[in-house]
């Protein structure tokens, strides 16, 4: 009888209880819960959280052609808040295939996370930011700052600390996602003097900007060995 109490209790228990998010081919998982991972198309959800909530950092890799020539988009990093149950989840990211869609997702992304029965789930959204130089970003603490922050996106540890007694270290506080206005990327216009006699042909804007540049080398910095990192800090110093 102990026998049979005891597999029902683990059966029972959340350590018995299986939840996962499906994630895109191009979707790199940063974080999951506050901690690294290395997992990427499939995620296991821990439902040990306090509510049972969920906090996914990920990134969206894209290749898109644009004027003849091939582009790589690498974006921010993205935070995904919600409140899983026993069962799967499929997130789904709009198509990049131009320089302006990538700026637009960069903006304001847009996603779009089902249950396994296709039900759209309310989650919330916000981006784990950090200005200057981008390689060899300590994302473990960045989010662990920003969840002490209390922002939009933040969760609260597996082990609840006792706000009374707890003191949040200082953090930069992150702004909220909010709607934005959304400037498409400028086409190559002509201008014509007022006499008529010369005709001047305006830059085109770059498709690849410095913040681009700058995520995708924090993103080959990441990928690389300890000593292929060292010698690239020696470089840059």
């Amino acid at each position: 009888m102990r026998h049979i109490i005891a597999l029902l209790c683990l059966t029972l228990s959340p350590m018995g209880i299986a939840a996962s998010l499906q994630l895109p081919d191009r979707a790199e998982t940063v974080l999951v819960n506050g901690k690294a991972s290395q997992q990427q198309s499939s995620v296991k959800l821990d439902l040990s959280m306090p509510d049972n909530m969920q906090q996914i950092a990920f990134r969206y890799q894209a290749r898109y052609r644009d004027n003849g020539s091939q582009n790589n988009f690498i974006s921010d990093v993205v935070i995904l808040r919600f409140q899983a149950s026993e069962q799967n989840y499929q997130l789904t990211l709009p198509t990049i295939n131009s320089a302006s869609r990538a700026n637009q997702f960069n903006d304001q992304p847009t996603i779009t996370l089902t249950d396994n029965t296709g039900k759209s789930i309310v989650f919330t959204q916000d981006k784990l930011m950090k200005s200057g130089l981008q390689i060899g970003r300590d994302f473990a603490q960045e989010i662990a700052q920003y969840n002490g922050s209390g922002a939009i996106a933040a969760i609260a540890s597996a082990k609840r600390i006792n706000k009374k007694t707890a003191t949040a270290a200082p953090v930069v506080p992150i702004a909220p996602v909010v709607p934005v206005v959304i400037v498409p990327v400028a086409k190559t216009t002509e201008v014509t003097a007022s006499n008529n006699t010369a005709d001047t042909q305006v830059n085109k804007t770059e498709d690849i900007t410095q913040a681009e540049v700058s995520r995708m080398l924090d993103y080959w910095y990441q990928k690389a060995n300890p000593n292929t990192q060292a010698e690239f800090k020696a470089k840059i110093n």
